[in-house]
Order: structure tokens, then sequence, then C-alpha cells
């Protein structure tokens, strides 16, 4: 297999490319507040750069609900196409929920709220199609990985749930990271797609790469990517070259 450095020169020169990165973990840090983590500024440069130029589209894909993500990272959309909700959120044409589908939403928070009823730290995140259950704020690590399986537990028709880092999210539309990035690259018919990410919901978006493609996990962990960075910090070095590269 080719180093990394061989497939970003490759990738420097292919005549269309899209972009895709997710947010926590991956250009920013974690931090017990969701709503402040340390964004990694070499890698928003880096990406800055590389929107600028012709045929190079970038789009941050996160979990995040669009409104959180905006807050949280500063972006206002007028650089960097911003997904929401794991790509439901991707634009004002979204979808809309239905009768069921708020009903779905509100048994969710229910049973979300009744399994970290008394559990300090423990809070529901609402998002437009999702519901989240976060530990990350738990001080006893017992408690908070019962509380996910119980969450991951909780079954009610017409709901998807999966896992992340400290959270149990559920949702109320088929939509993950990887139906978004393929409905993408059939719309923008790039020659190549990078994809970025450190958390298992970015599975789905390697998992539909081609060999033409590059996708690059942050962290540790099983994934589909091809290749591995240790850090939120050596991915910007990664992003810096393609950069450089592209614009020379």
């Amino acid at each position: 297999m080719p180093s990394l450095n061989e497939r970003l020169q490759q990738l420097a020169r292919v005549p269309r490319l899209l972009i895709v990165s997710d947010f926590d973990g991956t250009l920013a840090d974690f931090s017990t507040d969701p709503a402040n983590v340390p964004v990694e500024t070499a890698s928003v440069e880096a990406l800055e750069t590389l929107a600028g130029l012709p045929d190079t589209s970038v789009a941050i894909l996160s979990g995040r609900h669009l409104a959180g993500l905006e807050a949280a990272s500063g972006f206002d959309g007028s650089t960097f196409t911003l997904v929401g909700s794991h790509g439901a959120e991707c634009s004002a044409n979204g979808p809309e929920l239905n009768g069921d589908q708020k009903a779905a939403l509100q048994a969710v928070e229910d049973a979300f709220e009744q399994i970290i009823d008394g559990l300090e730290g423990a809070f529901v995140e609402h998002k437009p199609f999702h519901r989240v259950l976060h530990v990350i704020k738990v001080e006893d690590q017992g408690r908070a990985q019962q509380a996910l399986e119980a969450a991951l537990a909780v079954d009610i028709p017409g709901v998807h749930t999966h896992t992340g880092k400290w959270i149990v999210e559920a949702s109320v539309v088929d939509m993950n990271k990887g139906t978004w990035v393929r409905a993408q690259q059939e719309h923008l018919r790039p020659d190549s797609t990078l994809v970025m990410g450190d958390d298992t919901t970015d599975e789905h978006a390697f998992a539909v790469l081609g060999q033409q493609d590059l996708s690059i996990k942050v962290g540790e962990g099983d994934t589909k990517a091809r290749y591995r960075v240790a850090s939120v910090h050596e991915l910007s070095q990664v992003l810096k070259q393609l950069a450089a590269l592209r614009s020379s």
C-alpha cells in the first residue's frame, strides 16, 4: 500500500476533489464542555486554503445539530459547507418530522431521561432529529457504562440507535455520514474524496469510499479507514501538506 505521503501527492493532482471532515475529535479536541472545544487552528487554515482552490469542495460533516456545530466551531458556512446531524441538516430542504416521528422522538427522550435520573453529570441533548444521552461528565465510570448500555437497549419502532464516544444517539431519520457522502459524490462527481474522522459514526463514510479515495482515522480503535493519524494535531500536519501540494 502506498504511504500516506504518496497518497497525498496523488490526491493533490486530481482535477476535482471533495474533502469531508468530522469536527469533534478531528478538527477539535474533546472537552467536558461540548460548547467550548479547542479547535485546531492549523487544520482550519489548511481547509480554508483548500476551499479557496478551483474544483475543491470542503464540507464539515458532524453529528452535532447544525446550530450547535456553527456555535462550537465558529464557522458560518461561507467558506465550508456545514452539515449537521450526520447529514440530516445539510440544506434548507432537509427532512421534516411527521407526527409518528415526533412521538417516537418524545418516547426516546422520556426513556433516556428515566435512565439518567439521579446520575450526576449525565444529560440528554436535543437535536432536531435526534436525542443524545451524554455521560462524559459522569465521574462514576461504572454507572456511566450502565447508562449507555441501558440507552442502547431502548427499542422504539422507527428509531435508529448507535453509540459514539461517551454517547448513545437515537435518530428518527434514516441518515448517516455514508449516505450523505455518497449523495455528495453523485452530485459533485469528484475524481477523489478525502474523508477524515475519529468516531464510530465516521465508519459509515469510510465504508462508501473507493480505491481512488482516501480515508483517515484519527486516534485509536478499529476502523475501515486505510490510514491513521494519532491525534488532532497530527491531522493538521496532513492537511497543511495537502494544502501546500494542491496550491503549488
